[in-house]
């Protein structure tokens, strides 16, 4: 008898996939709905046009993605939410390889070299399996939890119900239809009645998790004895996430610092202890976990502009890379690929806060306005968390109060679309100790300024208005009236102050368009045309 499930087979070698083939062939599958793609990249395009059935992923994929970055990929892209088959195929057997896998939970594992008899064993026992579950899964759908019962009623207190409930309320929780949340908890909690099946805390864990439903997820990830390294995997990373919720920073660490030395493949909590060193300034670790980060990150779902900066932003706060060009801190990273539009946008940025390492406010400037002018025109209104952390930095360290202003309430309201995501609970903990050095205190004396300006009294305003310099540097209604007082000489200079009149006059001598009033200012006050360094 033919099967007629679709395949797809992951490796960089024609021989492998060519072998893998004439196997399954020998099975009965049909040759007409066997796909191979040689790298991750093609793979990801095959299953946005085909929903596989079964899929065979080799771990080495040579150049480009590895089998595990491309899981990655297809677990946040939702390309195998209709639930295939996922068998990792490798020659490495070793615990670090099979744990980075587990995190995605594939179906099984087949080690090189595998024979006809083995992976026949293995696919047709994953079939029935899930002809078994995917009963279950239509029944719920036709029939509702109760339809379920009736279903597996002779099933009952036995491995076989418990796996197909489980596997259920994991579909189910998949999709995160909030509506389903309360079945899946009913159902999990049927099991739980019968006996502590692990798999089965770990889900309701995840489920109650989502909902912050702390009181009840507490004593429950206490309870759990897991007794297998994958499930104390995911008992580490829950509790982490759980405590990170809570705001017990300290304690989150911990637990997915232990989850780190089981997998170190999982970006998302390498970052998250990444942040928390920096936050918390655990300095012993973040060193490595900074090269573990940079090692990994290519050609992952996180290669992206936005992590590349985070990673050279921090590192510039560490004596040993602080004077390091921030291109090759970037190359390093990206392997010396070429420089793109969006990356360069990030550049300009890690260049400014470089710059105020020196002092040079002149240049930091420069290149914060650029890059953000640059990252506007790029990723309009979905500007990333990273960017504006940075140029907070970057504000910060120039006082310059209005983008001080603008970047928090912006990271504000990027916070609090998912206030309770782990990853924005510490960057709100960084956040505020931030924004705690922004003054308000002389908003005041700022419209009192332009007030007096208005007025024409303008000996008094350039006084009030070099000591709110300091506080509102490169503000560009300040800058105007600064270049304007000093051009007609109403401004009383010391030699502390002249420093105020280069900044101001550099806000527009930056600008590739020059405003047509500083032109024509330019045009009639010789005092405009004097270097600026």
């Amino acid at each position: 008898m033919t099967n007629s499930q679709s395949i797809l087979i992951v490796d960089d070698s024609a021989i492998i996939q060519q072998t893998t083939k004439l196997i399954l062939l020998k099975a009965k599958f049909e040759a007409q709905r066997i796909y191979c793609a040689s790298n991750a990249q093609d793979a990801v395009k095959l299953c946005q046009r085909n929903l596989f059935d079964i899929i065979f992923i080799d771990f080495n994929l040579g150049l480009g993605s590895t089998g595990l970055q491309l899981l990655e990929r297809l677990h946040f892209n939702k390309l195998i939410t209709h639930n295939p088959l996922i068998f990792i195929v490798t020659a490495d057997d070793s615990g670090s390889i099979l744990m980075g896998f587990s995190e995605y939970q594939p179906t099984d594992y087949l080690i090189k070299p595998f024979r006809l008899e083995t992976l026949t064993a293995r696919i047709n026992y994953h079939l029935n399996k899930r002809i078994f579950d995917d009963a279950v899964f239509n029944t719920y759908h036709s029939k509702g939890w109760f339809g379920v019962q009736r279903f597996l009623e002779n099933h009952s207190y036995c491995d076989k119900y418990w796996s197909g409930v489980t596997t259920l309320a994991k579909r189910l929780l998949i999709n995160n239809d909030i509506d389903k949340f309360d079945d899946i908890e009913m159902m999990l909690e049927d099991i739980l009645q019968q006996n502590e099946y692990v798999p089965a805390q770990l889900l309701l864990a995840q489920l109650l998790l989502t909902q912050n439903k702390f009181e009840q997820l507490t004593p429950l990830l206490t309870s759990i004895n897991s007794s297998s390294s994958k499930q104390h995997l995911s008992l580490l990373d829950s509790k982490a996430r759980s405590a990170i919720k809570q705001n017990r920073i300290s304690m989150g660490y911990e637990f997915w610092l232990a989850a780190h030395k089981l997998s170190r493949n999982n970006l998302y909590r390498l970052f998250g202890l990444i942040w928390i060193e920096f936050c918390l300034q655990h300095d012993t670790e973040i060193e490595r976990h900074i090269r573990e980060a940079c090692a990994t990150l290519r050609y992952s779902i996180w290669d992206k502009p936005q992590n590349y900066a985070f990673l050279v932003w921090v590192q510039l706060h560490l004596s040993a890379k602080k004077n390091v060009s921030v291109e090759k801190l970037w190359g390093i990273i990206n392997q010396q690929q070429k420089i793109t539009k969006h990356d360069r946008a990030y550049l300009y940025l890690l260049q400014a806060y470089q710059a105020t390492e020196t002092q040079s406010n002149l240049v930091a400037y420069r290149d914060f306005m650029t890059a953000v002018s640059s990252i506007e025109a790029i990723e309009q209104h979905e500007v990333s968390s990273e960017f504006l952390i940075i140029g907070l930095s970057v504000a910060i360290r120039l006082s310059m109060h209005t983008y001080i202003v603008k970047f928090s309430q912006l990271l504000t309201d990027k916070f609090n679309q998912q206030p309770y995501e782990p990853h924005n609970v510490i960057k709100q903990i960084w956040l505020k100790a931030q924004t705690a050095k922004i003054n308000e205190s002389k908003s005041a004396e700022y419209k009192y300024a332009l007030q007096l300006v208005k007025q024409k009294q303008f000996l008094t305003a350039g006084k009030v208005i070099l000591s709110l310099w300091p506080l509102y540097r490169f503000d560009i209604t300040l800058a105007r009236c600064i270049v304007e007082l000093y051009a007609r000489g109403h401004l009383d200079l010391y030699i502390t102050d002249k420093n105020t009149v280069i900044e101001a006059r550099w806000v527009f001598e930056t600008q590739d368009l020059k405003p047509n009033w500083y032109l024509t200012l330019k045009s009639k006050h010789a005092v405009l045309n004097k270097p600026l360094y």
